[in-house]
């Protein structure tokens, strides 16, 4: 069979698209927080139960939300599993973990960002306030465990990938299930061992997974067990 030279143009033309963008909506939010004006990118997939599970996805240092949903791929999980999906963007593209007030924890800036966008989307969508999930990668991962400290009453579980728990971090009043995420050639491995011994000794459900001949990365193939994790457990009051 003879093609025309246009046709095989054409032919690995086709072969090299991308594949078809899962079946969600992204939009960017702003809110103005004093004088500092934040953003997020907001995932919503066309088909959702009521009520909404949400689950905030904090980046990484120089990370942005969308270079954490490329390397995530979490808004594929998004419209599989049937949540909404917030990528909060950090002040200079980092979140506020060192130096912190434990007596003050209300004040840090990044968890009264949280504090606005959660009321935010209460007051947009019917989400379900026992499925109020949270997820980071390094500084993002970090922080996740000083939000759900700061915010034990509200957050039903956290999975962080390849952040140690903040130096100085307390244990709030509540415990809640944690799943720790790291590979094994990660500098945070050791830490977050001795992360995870920790807070079962303090009574969290916690667990730990320890990627072979993983950097200091997102492992994506750990998606599906991260979101069993968050996604099958509700609030525990």
């Amino acid at each position: 069979m003879v093609f025309a030279f246009g046709t095989i143009l054409a032919i690995i033309a086709l072969t090299w698209l991308p594949t078809s963008p899962p079946a969600v909506s992204v939009a960017i939010h702003s809110i103005v927080i004093g004088d500092s004006q934040r953003s997020y990118r907001l995932v919503t997939p066309h088909d959702l139960p009521s009520p909404i599970p949400v689950v905030f996805a904090f980046h990484g240092v120089g990370d942005s939300p969308e270079s954490m949903a490329a390397y995530s791929q979490l808004d594929q999980m998004a419209a599989e599993r049937g949540f909404l999906l917030v990528y909060p963007t950090g002040i200079n593209a980092m979140w506020s973990t060192f130096e912190f007030d434990v007596a003050q924890l209300d004040s840090n800036r990044d968890v009264r960002f949280f504090d606005e966008m959660l009321a935010r989307i209460a007051r947009q969508f019917e989400i379900d306030r026992e499925r109020i999930y949270l997820t980071g990668m390094s500084n993002g991962g970090s922080f996740v465990q000083l939000l759900a400290n700061a915010r034990s009453e509200e957050v039903a579980a956290v999975v962080a990938c390849s952040g140690s728990r903040p130096k100085g971090l307390e244990d709030a009043g509540r415990r809640f299930p944690i799943l720790l995420i790291v590979g094994e050639k990660d500098l945070a491995a050791s830490s977050m061992r001795n992360d995870v011994r920790g807070y079962q000794s303090a009574g969290h459900d916690a667990e730990l997974i320890v990627v072979a001949a993983l950097g200091h990365e997102w492992s994506s193939q750990h998606n599906h067990a991260a979101l069993e994790f968050l996604l099958d457990r509700r609030l525990q009051k």
